[in-house]
């Protein structure tokens, strides 16, 4: 499930109302996105998890001599010396899945979400064998 919300200003939100969807959030999501925002102490806890893994993450992918881009959200977009296409495709055969964009300005990059550490680890170890073929 997910939910979005937004807050802005009433002009900006006029203009939004007009290209949204006809369908409103049902009234599951809206007690279960109520709940999760109640429970800021999970949230937060949740967050500086992220935070740290995507610190460590991104230290090891430059060890790796990728460039990282600073983030402040739950992903990096890394940028390798070799293709990131081929990266990309070797990742996926091995079934680790991050995102590649075939679009001017991001070919030679890679969008990396942030796992929990067990994860991260994998990719780390699975990028060392991919790239020391």
């Amino acid at each position: 499930m997910r939910l979005g919300f937004g807050i802005a200003n009433p002009k900006l939100l006029s203009g939004l109302f007009k290209v949204k969807d006809s369908y409103n959030v049902d009234a599951i999501a809206q007690l279960v996105g109520t709940a999760a925002i109640r429970d800021q102490n999970y949230k937060n806890t949740c967050a500086q998890k992220v935070k740290v893994s995507r610190a460590k993450l991104t230290v090891d992918l430059r060890k790796l001599d990728f460039t990282i881009r600073d983030s402040h959200g739950n992903f990096v977009l890394a940028t390798p010396t070799s293709p990131a296409e081929d990266i990309y495709l070797s990742l996926k055969e091995r079934g680790i899945l991050v995102r590649y964009f075939n679009h001017p300005g991001l070919t030679d990059k890679l969008r990396i979400t942030v796992g929990n550490d067990e994860q991260n680890q994998l990719l780390i170890a699975t990028l060392e064998t991919i790239l020391n073929k």
